[in-house]
């Protein structure tokens, strides 16, 4: 035991101070100022007031159902939203939580509202209708575009990206809800899933945040001979997406599934651009089109080469354009993208194919390529984030009212547009990177904080929360 002891001492001794200093980063202990506590929390109540100055306006419009209401409509749904902000997980947990009055009061000063229960919030959700969330979402969504922060984000600097996928929330061994979607066994049984279409404003700096969401649920008292699909609820999708933002210029960034005759007449008839993964199977009277114009050499080739101090990337492109498909015409790009690791010489080949009714070139092969490939962000930063990082996605809110459940669910998008807004903000940012932090222990950081009477000075949280310093991404 003291050789080893010995050999680590001399180990640790023939560390450079630079090395040792990042060695040591993650046991740094640290101690905040009431100054800096207060700065961290108030970092919401700053991101609220600036980026949606009449959130809890719109929110306190929302209908009325109670006869003798005791909270008022704003305590009701920033108490639902505060489960989320904080990724509670459950319902409970969110109540175990509210029971410190030292968090009520808490929150009372940092948030403006007085804390209910999760089971009132849940009565008052169950008659609220799914759509008058939605349209907060879509106040939140206007005022981001209008403030311009993601003006450098655009293709071309024009096209806002909008990835479009569905992904299955709860699932049922019984019917939990009439139109419930299922999947029937050879031997009879049936299993539920709720099912769900997103589209999200997706960004290259790692914004992934919800416009429009679309349910996807079989109709009701009618007989049908199909269930309702991904494809159907695309088209009701498109619908309320063009109503509510008519004149925003945007491109699809969809998958395999969406090459077809009806998405593209959508996509034309909205005045959209779209880049859409093609699969080897798709298509194929494009696939032999193209198989013919390789032949004769109607395609361009374009490489490019970059390296970073772990690996090298070396991406080949060849493009195809003016590909005829029905009363439609687009370009199609193929990249081919090796990394190769510097000291090992390992690689890794992967290969995309996309179609687009942007025009490509030589100049912009690469960025067209790479927005087809942002769609991954839908599900990484997107779903996989909400479903295992706090949030719990796939959680029963409501084990018996479907509508509610669809509430919680849209409570949780709006709830992750503020944290996005608050946690890429370059001061959390650089905290997060100072201290060694994960996103998970800054928030425990901030309950502890909420959960004890210490942070009292209403005057500072007022002046910190109004602030009109930039706030940078």
């Amino acid at each position: 035991m003291y050789m080893k002891l010995k050999k680590l001492k001399k180990k640790q001794r023939n560390i450079s101070p630079k090395k040792r200093k990042k060695h040591c980063k993650s046991s740094c202990s640290f101690r905040l100022s009431n100054y800096s506590k207060h700065n961290l929390l108030c970092s919401f109540g700053l991101v609220i007031n600036r980026r949606f100055p009449e959130l809890y306006n719109v929110i306190s419009k929302l209908p009325e159902f109670r006869k003798r209401p005791i909270y008022q409509i704003e305590d009701l749904i920033i108490s639902g939203l505060l489960m989320f902000l904080f990724k509670q997980q459950t319902r409970n947990h969110a109540d175990n939580t509210a029971k410190n009055m030292d968090f009520a009061d808490s929150v009372w000063r940092f948030f403006k509202i007085n804390i209910a229960d999760m089971d009132t919030v849940d009565v008052y959700l169950r008659k609220l209708m799914p759509e008058e969330l939605e349209y907060i979402k879509h106040y939140m969504i206007t005022q981001i575009i209008k403030s311009k922060m993601f003006i450098n984000q655009r293709f071309n600097n024009m096209y806002y990206m909008i990835a479009v996928d569905g992904t299955g929330l709860q699932t049922f061994s019984y019917e939990p809800f009439k139109g419930c979607p299922y999947k029937e066994s050879k031997s009879g049984k049936r299993t539920y899933t709720s099912y769900v279409l997103e589209a999200k404003l997706v960004t290259m700096n790692g914004f992934s945040i919800s416009i429009a969401t679309q349910w996807i649920e079989n109709p009701i008292n009618v007989i049908f001979a199909k269930q309702d699909i991904e494809s159907k609820a695309f088209k009701r999708l498109s619908i309320d997406l063009k109503k509510a933002f008519p004149r925003l210029p945007i491109m699809l960034l969809l998958d395999g599934l969406y090459p077809n005759k009806p998405v593209l007449d959508i996509c034309r008839n909205n005045n959209w651009k779209y880049n859409i993964v093609l699969k080897d199977n798709s298509l194929k009277s494009v696939q032999e089109d193209l198989q013919d114009m390789i032949l004769s050499k109607e395609y361009f080739e374009y490489s490019d080469v970059d390296t970073i101090s772990t690996h090298n990337f070396d991406t080949k492109y060849l493009v195809i354009n003016d590909v005829k498909y029905r009363d439609h015409n687009f370009n199609v790009v193929e990249t081919i993208a090796t990394k190769t690791h510097a000291k090992t010489k390992e690689k890794e080949i992967n290969r995309f194919v996309h179609i687009t009714n942007v025009s490509v070139n030589k100049k912009s092969v690469s960025k067209v390529s790479k927005a087809g490939r942002l769609r991954w962000k839908i599900e990484n930063e997107g779903f996989n984030t909400q479903k295992n990082s706090g949030y719990n996605l796939e959680h029963k809110f409501s084990r018996t009212n479907f509508n509610a459940s669809k509430n919680y669910y849209q409570l949780l998008q709006i709830a992750d547009i503020i944290n996005q807004l608050v946690y890429k903000l370059k001061t959390i940012k650089d905290f997060i990177s100072r201290y060694d932090l994960s996103i998970k222990s800054l928030l425990e950081l901030l309950l502890a904080y909420l959960k004890t009477n210490i942070l009292l000075d209403v005057q500072l949280i007022e002046s910190m929360q109004n602030s009109t310093e930039q706030l940078r991404y």
